[in-house]
């Protein structure tokens, strides 16, 4: 092909003319040697989010059938309140202990906390399905908070590793979408096979299970992460004496406290002195934690730069959204068991749209995000379980399937797996490489704690609703009334989100285009003393 150079007329060949425009896609990282081994390196990460979100999920589609089962071997009927914490107590360990294993992995290595994480999940989930020989509810309900320690473990450092391996770039947004899309994977896969195995074999067999995928899955880790890889040159000594420990202490006793209060309070009365106590203490704990990580302490657990306004703002849209959504599922599965007298299996089934269309909405962000889309993608996702939890509230109970109970798959699908992706995509780039295990801490601890803490203030609403109407489901609804108001403040606060991201982009912009004068007059004036020279 003929083309016009500056020295005449020559040749080319077109296909090095259009290469870089077809060529989009970032490099594969170096420290990923071969194709295969990205390939297992993106399955392990996925995985890590696939099975804590199918654990929270499992016990929402197995809990009639094991508390039937302690039932039995006790000789009466498990309450209610117990059976909350079937899922509830799982999600207050996993949310509560991220908090110190990011910032665990960005000290001691994430990848060996990755793998710890991987053998002590693996230990407890078959210890679970032991706890049938106990014949206690509440030794099964603390196997599986240990159960969630080792979750607590995986994801954050699954989520640092992610990021400090992939630089900011398409491949890096792809690879946290494949993580948002496999948590409705996840939660589907998981409800469907706990309710088949349960159903049709024994229940302890689905946590054995999941413990033989965490040894495989562990041992997949140690060839797919690579071992080479670091964001810090620390020591043993260096990166204990860098460890809050007293915070650690501190904000984890503070935030199981207050949890368990508002657990417990309905069940035993909110008046018992006991109650009133442990909730001062936790009040009190949590403010000194936050006045220890700003004021005292040398290392702070939670990097001083998190606490800026941009930060909060998408914490505290994912908080109030994905509270509503731990709202929004231990209600759905209680209205389907419950109420409209579905087997476990069978209301698995009913998970599957949400698998479908959560795939699809996650990777569409993956595709579409960007800086000034990302504030667009949370509140449509606050939306999205507005639309969700409004809808389930009016649903009829004898209406089929495939009228209201499908329509609001659509709207939570883009809830759940949108603000996750997005979230974790703005912490990431907003936070320096040494803390990105606390960017996949930060979004996780505040989604797993939000989902056990607002869980527990529905049951108070549903608990009391209940003992003055004596109505399954008027009490059902008024818990999932305070899911919606709970929605449409975290709807306001992504709309402030918005406001705020705008007015900053125009700041940078005009800071931007500033510097950019600044730097014309000094080139301008650096010349005039060199055109003066040449003309005598």
């Amino acid at each position: 092909m003929l083309y016009i150079r500056g020295d005449g007329i020559g040749l080319t060949q077109p296909a090095k003319v259009s290469q870089p425009q077809l060529n989009y896609m970032d490099p594969r990282p170096s420290v990923l040697k071969s194709p295969l081994q990205e390939i297992c390196f993106q399955f392990i990460i996925c995985m890590a989010q696939f099975l804590a979100q199918g654990s929270i999920a499992m016990s929402l589609s197995t809990m009639n059938i094991v508390s039937d089962s302690f039932g039995a071997l006790q000789g009466k009927k498990i309450e209610a309140s117990q059976t909350i914490w079937f899922m509830g107590l799982y999600a207050l360990t996993l949310g509560t202990f991220i908090l110190v294993s990011g910032r665990l992995g960005d000290l001691f290595g994430l990848r060996k906390m990755f793998l710890f994480g991987w053998f002590w999940a693996a230990l407890w989930c078959i210890v679970t399905g032991l706890s049938y020989y106990s014949k206690s509810t509440v030794f099964f309900i603390t196997c599986r908070a240990l159960q969630g320690v080792g979750f607590a473990f995986i994801l954050p450092c699954g989520m640092g590793i992610l990021g400090t391996v992939y630089p900011p770039g398409k491949r890096k947004n792809l690879a946290f979408a494949f993580v948002g899309a496999s948590a409705p994977v996840g939660a589907t896969i998981g409800v469907l096979m706990a309710a088949v195995v349960s159903q049709l074999v024994w229940w302890c067999w689905a946590f054995w299970l999941l413990g033989i995928a965490c040894v495989l899955l562990g041992v997949l880790a140690i060839y797919a992460i690579p071992g080479k890889f670091k964001h810090h040159d620390y020591t043993i000594k260096e990166a204990y004496e860098k460890f809050d420990l007293c915070g650690s202490v501190v904000g984890i006793c503070g935030l199981i406290l207050f949890n368990f209060v508002w657990n417990q309070g309905p069940v035993v009365g909110w008046n018992s002195p006991y109650i009133i106590v442990l909730l001062v203490v936790s009040v009190a704990l949590i403010i000194g934690f936050f006045y220890l990580e700003l004021k005292v302490v040398k290392h702070p657990l939670l990097p001083r730069e998190i606490f800026t306004l941009r930060i909060g703002l998408v914490l505290l849209c994912m908080s109030l959204g994905w509270g509503l959504f731990g709202i929004w599922q231990y209600y759905y599965w209680c209205f389907l068991l419950n109420l409209r007298g579905y087997t476990p299996i069978a209301a698995s089934l009913t998970y599957f749209p949400l698998f479908i269309l959560g795939i699809v909405a996650a990777l569409l962000v993956g595709f579409c995000i960007n800086k000034r889309r990302a504030p667009f993608i949370v509140f449509a996702s606050m939306m999205g379980f507005m639309l969700g939890s409004i809808i389930l509230s009016i649903i009829p109970v004898n209406q089929t399937f495939w009228r209201l109970t499908f329509a609001q798959m659509f709207f939570l699908a883009w809830g759940m797996d949108c603000s996750f992706p997005a979230a974790s995509l703005i912490l990431s780039d907003f936070l320096p490489s040494e803390h990105q295990g606390m960017a996949g801490s930060l979004v996780n601890t505040v989604v797993n704690y939000s989902v056990s803490l607002f869980l527990a203030l529905s049951s108070t609403v549903e608990i009391q609703v209940h003992e003055k109407t004596h109505d399954t489901l008027k009490s059902y609804r008024s818990a999932i009334y305070l899911g919606i108001g709970i929605s449409a403040l975290a709807v306001l606060t992504s709309v402030v989100f918005i406001i705020t991201e705008h007015r900053n982009h125009k700041h940078e912009a005009a800071l931007l285009e500033l510097s950019e004068t600044a730097e014309t007059g000094e080139t301008l004036i650096s010349e005039k003393p060199q055109e003066h020279k040449a003309s005598p």
